[in-house]
């Protein structure tokens, strides 16, 4: 038996980089007994960067949180300076972090904060003593390693952090140094060309996400080191603390409210961030990489909740290669009081907001239904002017799609020249219509004599081929008439006037 460790997936919590270790170790048995050639499986490359998208959903607290970041145990993907670089050999060190979040210092809280923690053993028997031999540790890392800025001593306290493994619960003594604290977008441009690799910043990907969730101006950032022995993992996240239902708390979105759409059941994950859909980093181009972007969603619920149904793939299981062929969503708790998925995505290079979108609702013990999503996903177009894919406009033209058109070989056929079209242009304007409210309203404007032209095939009693392409020559010449023939002769009347 051959064990192969794909990866260890690090979900960062809530709280200052609590990390959850979720680790995935698939098991390969001999090639001649899987013939996995003959499978058409691939054998997953190896790569020390992962990107990942967390949000988390709680209801407890009517609070959401989304994280956006960067991980790696490569020091040339996240460069640190040498002197911190040189903590992943420090055994007294359990971390080391550069965080504008709020109120990391509770009394200073238009500071920023550089954050050690150090292990509690061998530091004293007394807080007196703790504090001075915590402060002999630190005081020379901020001295030696932290250049831009002027560390001031806040506090030193004692705090619970989990293990690297997850396996115990260790005290540390946590030092707290007040800097200066400019927005996280200057951060941000300051900060990425200093410590991210080139490579990473060009080749997008998350990174693209983050940077704009950085232009929140409630946004927080964080640089975090974590010494694992003689190695160290390098982590550099953006979030934000958001809320629909707390009017002290800054909205999730300006385009919708969220907290509607979760009362509703609906989940997804980029209405949050408002694109119609994430892309990969271009470094894992060309390379199977299954695990190395992950988009997670966490719900934390006071009832009991079940995933009632999905838009995509459902991975049952993740114990062996032909588990993360496929792009799809893996729940390790898809019912009770906590629904915890994250999204894998195999041999796909992104994924579109429809694709992502899944439905929870009571607990009812049934299994989760898969819906079958169509070629072409939806019309981003239209779902941006709107503000939602379950606008009735929106429900009205996957319904025509799905139920007149795609019913036959010729609108099957229409369908699929018209999407590669389409889908060449439409990301652009829908992110333009979420940008200009004005040219929204305009685009909302000019769709209404499409969709009440559109109509016209809910009573077509279309039942073979050539009725199909008659009904469709018919509609596509009335909306030439309607946006191209009957202006030109508005237009020809106003000048024969003048």
């Amino acid at each position: 038996m051959l064990k192969f460790l794909i990866f260890f997936v690090l979900l960062v919590g809530s709280s200052l980089f609590v990390v959850d270790v979720f680790s995935v170790e698939v098991e390969l048995q001999d090639k001649d007994d899987w013939n996995i050639e003959s499978m058409g499986w691939l054998t997953p490359e190896k790569v020390d960067m992962q990107e990942q998208f967390k949000i988390i959903i709680d209801e407890t607290k009517q609070l959401n949180r989304l994280s956006i970041g960067i991980l790696s145990t490569n020091p040339n993907d996240i460069k640190f300076t040498d002197k911190i670089e040189d903590l992943s050999s420090n055994p007294k060190i359990f971390s080391f972090s550069l965080t504008t979040k709020f109120a990391c210092a509770p009394t200073k809280i238009q500071s920023a904060c550089i954050i050690i923690d150090v292990e509690r053993e061998g530091l004293g028997d007394n807080l007196e003593e703790i504090r001075k031999n915590t402060l002999e540790i630190t005081d020379e890392i901020v001295a030696n390693g932290v250049m831009m800025f002027s560390p001031e001593i806040y506090s030193v306290s004692l705090q619970p952090r989990t293990s690297f493994d997850g396996s115990d619960q260790r005290i540390v003594a946590q030092a707290i140094y007040t800097i200066n604290k400019p927005s996280t977008e200057v951060l941000f441009t300051a900060l990425t060309p200093m410590f991210i690799n080139s490579n990473i910043i060009t080749a997008g990907g998350f990174f693209n996400n983050a940077e704009k969730l950085s232009e929140n101006f409630f946004s927080e950032l964080t640089l975090t080191l974590m010494p694992l022995g003689n190695d160290a993992l390098h982590m550099f996240h953006v979030s934000l603390t958001c809320s629909d239902k707390l009017p002290e708390v800054p909205p999730c979105t300006t385009e919708k409210n969220t907290d509607e759409q979760f009362a509703r059941g609906d989940i997804n994950p980029l209405d949050f961030i408002q694109v119609e859909n994430i892309n990969r980093s271009k470094i894992f181009a060309d390379k199977f990489l299954p695990l190395s972007s992950v988009i997670q969603v966490l719900i934390l619920s006071e009832q009991d909740l079940q995933v009632k149904s999905v838009n995509s793939n459902v991975i049952e299981t993740l114990q062996g290669l032909g588990d993360i062929q496929e792009n799809g969503w893996f729940f390790t708790s898809k019912s009770g009081k906590i629904i915890d998925g994250r999204y894998i995505f195999g041999q796909e290079s992104s994924v579109s907001k429809n694709d992502l979108a899944f439905s929870i609702g009571a607990y009812s013990a049934d299994d989760v239904e898969i819906k079958e999503i169509k070629e072409g996903g939806g019309c981003l177009i239209a779902t941006a002017a709107f503000g939602s894919e379950l606008a009735p406009q929106i429900q009205f033209l996957r319904e025509i799609r799905d139920n007149t058109v795609l019913q036959t070989e010729s609108g099957s056929a229409f369908m699929s020249g018209f999407n590669q079209f389409y889908y060449s242009f439409s990301p652009t304007i829908a992110d333009y219509e979420r940008e200009n409210p004005v040219f929204k309203e305009a685009v909302k404007l000019t769709l209404t004599p499409l969709l009440t032209s559109l109509t016209l095939l809910q009573y077509a009693d279309i039942d073979s081929e050539s009725e199909m392409l008659g009904y469709g020559i018919g509609v596509i010449l009335l909306n030439i008439g309607m946006y191209f023939v009957a202006p030109a002769i508005l237009i020809m009347k106003i000048k024969k006037k003048n």
